[in-house]
């Protein structure tokens, strides 16, 4: 069961600083986590966002080259 909380970011905050060291340290560890997955599936979104697209003249180079080799094949 997962239930969601709105708490004010100063009363966060003042949760946070009355932990223990070793609390503390284990959020961090959590909150790392989180942020590595996060960090991965948006760079690998961005990437894809921002990648290499191939131009209407490339596109048509590899239509051609495709249909011929399609013909070359069916010829032997």
């Amino acid at each position: 069961m997962e239930m969601k909380v709105k708490i004010p970011f100063q009363q966060l905050l003042r949760a946070v600083r009355a932990l223990t060291p070793a609390e503390k340290s284990k959020l961090r560890d959590e909150l790392k986590e989180d942020m590595v997955e996060k960090d991965d599936k948006s760079s690998f979104v961005e990437m894809l966002i921002d990648g290499p697209v191939f131009s209407k003249e490339e596109i048509k180079v590899i239509e051609s080259n495709r249909k011929s080799i399609a013909a070359w094949r069916t010829k032997g």
